[in-house]
């Protein structure tokens, strides 16, 4: 295996060969890769990294975030393109119309904003954005943003919608077009898989979040008294008068997850199918209710799937080949006779030395430490 390396003005610097590597593809959260090969020439400079196989057949693409000479040998850090969107950007909704909840257009919006900055740096290396179009609309669960301005980090932001609508960010370097092509991309394939076919480790987690409220922030004009501490409110000639007390009519929006990890939007007694039992609830308050809704909802999707089970694609008692598995794939799950749940491809991990190539997929999004914890010949 074989990196090409490229300055950030898109020039071949260098091969580095006799690659080895480790590489975490990741739904959501930035990819990690490392690798260690030999190169002759001085490639501290480059800037993209794309890995191939012996043949020149695409493998993975990433910015290069270190480069580090030992030995007659190039130990090689990798950092996702995804990052390009981690920066703060400022979200404006406050022209008349300005507003547009279909999801597809919120993805321009928010993406636009990065991409399409004065900053000429941004736009150093060419960036191809697809986005699919999906008028699916927002507002019934993330309501209405129309009037609002917002100072958020651009990825952070759009993970709230990823996350609920089930998409995920693939980005990679087109060497014949000179481009960064990133994909908003949603998975639809599934595959059934029982459990007693694989060498595994099952975590599972019931005391997640599981209803969420959303609720504007009571903000009376409230003073103190500087001697006494006591607080007070003045009537409209200035007098002093009791605070008043807060009113049970603000606007307040529920959520629930329920059995089959969906999202849904309920009134106050929460009478919707499959709830969860017991309840384990959350209490978002925001100056506008979109906002606070947007926090309820980004963390019951944070609560969705939180089991984790690793397969080991190289330890599998009934052939299947896991190594072509997209990320975010649902696995339907089955164990101990029956169906368990369905779980996505969250993380592949990957690492090639001189001993081959050795795969790992991860379902359920369960924050682990990702050490070797599937034990051999067990």
């Amino acid at each position: 295996m074989y990196i090409a390396a490229y300055d950030e003005n898109r020039n071949h610097i260098a091969n580095v060969t006799d690659v080895t590597y480790e590489l975490t593809e990741r739904v959501y959260d930035p990819d990690g890769f490392s690798a260690v090969g030999r190169a002759d020439d001085d490639i501290a400079a480059a800037k993209i990294l794309v890995l191939c196989d012996e043949a020149g057949n695409y493998i993975y693409s990433c910015f290069a975030d270190g480069v580090t000479p030992e030995h007659g040998t190039r130990q090689i850090k990798g950092l996702d393109f995804k990052t390009l969107f981690d920066m703060e950007v400022l979200i404006d909704y406050t022209q008349p119309g300005a507003f547009d909840g279909q999801l597809s257009a919120i993805f321009r919006k928010v993406t636009g904003l990065v991409l399409n900055s004065p900053d000429a740096a941004v736009r150093k290396i060419p960036v191809e954005l697809i986005i699919p179009e999906d008028g699916t609309p927002t507002t019934g669960m993330f309501g209405t943003l129309q009037g609002e301005y917002l100072i958020k980090n651009a990825y952070e932001f759009l993970k709230g919608y990823l996350k609920f609508y089930e998409y995920n960010v693939e980005a990679r370097y087109s060497e014949p077009r000179g481009a960064i092509v990133i994909s908003f991309v949603k998975c639809a394939a599934s595959v059934d898989i029982t459990l007693a076919d694989f060498v595994h480790e099952l975590q599972t987690a019931s005391d997640a979040v599981n209803k969420t409220v959303a609720v504007v922030q009571y903000s009376p004009d409230v003073k103190t008294d500087d001697e006494t501490g006591e607080k007070y409110a003045e009537d409209e000639n200035g007098n002093r008068v009791p605070v008043p007390p807060r009113p049970d009519t603000l606007a307040t929006a529920y959520y629930y997850r329920d059995k089959g990890n969906n999202i849904v939007r309920g009134d106050a007694a929460g009478n919707i199918p499959d709830r969860l039992y017991p309840v384990r609830q959350k209490i978002f308050e925001s100056e506008f209710l979109a906002d606070a809704q947007f926090d309820a909802v980004y963390e019951l999707a944070n609560a969705r799937y939180v089991d984790n089970i690793i397969l080991d694609h190289n330890k599998i008692i009934d052939p299947i080949d896991l190594s072509g598995l997209a990320l975010y794939t649902k696995m339907n799950v089955y164990h101990g006779g029956g169906f368990y749940k369905t779980l996505p491809v969250s993380e592949k991990i990957t690492a090639a030395d001189a001993n081959g190539v050795n795969i790992k997929i991860k379902l359920g999004f369960k924050k682990i430490l990702l050490t070797e914890i599937i034990k051999g010949g067990k």
